[in-house]
């Protein structure tokens, strides 16, 4: 399953084997920067909206999804509220890239690609198999991505459609579902990511034998991999 977290090992080659042995600090050092490289860049991928380069199938207009989302009594946003910047501008139907190509920042707009989720991805070091994982943090964080990377079905009540069209977004007639389109981020992201992982954990140990492994700050955090 690509929502799996992603691994490394130390034994890529036989000198990164060598320093295991040799300097197991440097090593456990090296991993865990690298782990930490790996969730940043995971979490920018996400934030992007396009991880690994693969762009997320579009999502609800932000305009549209303030609105049903207010409909089920969610708080909106200042530039969606009436008289808003969204109704002065006209966002309707405007998607979120399309608000970002105006100019319009995405603080403003608001609705970033999988929300929060993007917060729940780290890294676990374990020292006895000296290798680094990176993946969800938490059980609901990984419940949430494996069903957004396998996407879902949501089917429409009779309540729900009266508080929509209430809100002013009615459905169609025939309508009787909302079907959520899979959006990848692990495969992708552990294919972008594969061809970094030696030549990163290369640079840092020559860092640490030119500077000394005490020039690098270690984290002392110890977060667990889902």
């Amino acid at each position: 399953m690509s929502n799996e977290p992603i691994t490394i090992t130390d034994t890529a080659t036989p000198y990164l084997n060598f320093i295991a042995e040799t300097k197991p600090d440097w090593m456990r050092k090296a991993l865990k920067s690298t782990g930490w490289m790996m969730q940043k860049e995971i979490k920018q991928g996400i934030r992007s909206g396009a991880p690994g380069g693969r762009r997320y199938p579009n999502f609800m207009a932000p305009a549209r999804r303030a609105a049903f989302e207010s409909a089920f009594g969610a708080k909106l946003r200042k530039a969606y509220q009436s008289g808003g910047r969204a109704e002065r501008e006209a966002w309707g139907s405007k998607s979120r890239n399309a608000l970002l190509d105006m100019g319009i920042s995405a603080r403003t707009i608001g609705y970033s690609p999988l929300g929060k989720l993007s917060n729940a991805v780290g890294y676990q070091y374990d020292k006895g198999k000296q290798s680094v994982r990176v993946g969800w943090l938490s059980n609901s964080a990984k419940r949430l991505g494996e069903r957004i990377e396998e996407g879902y079905t949501k089917q429409i009540t009779e309540p729900m459609r009266k508080k929509l069209f209430a809100a002013g977004v009615p459905l169609p007639k025939g309508k009787s579902m909302f079907k959520i389109q899979p959006r990848h981020t692990y495969g992708p992201m552990k294919a972008a990511l594969q061809p970094k992982l030696k030549p990163y954990i290369e640079d840092k140990i020559g860092d640490y034998a030119i500077y000394g492994p005490s020039a690098q700050s270690a984290s002392r955090r110890n977060y667990k991999v889902r």
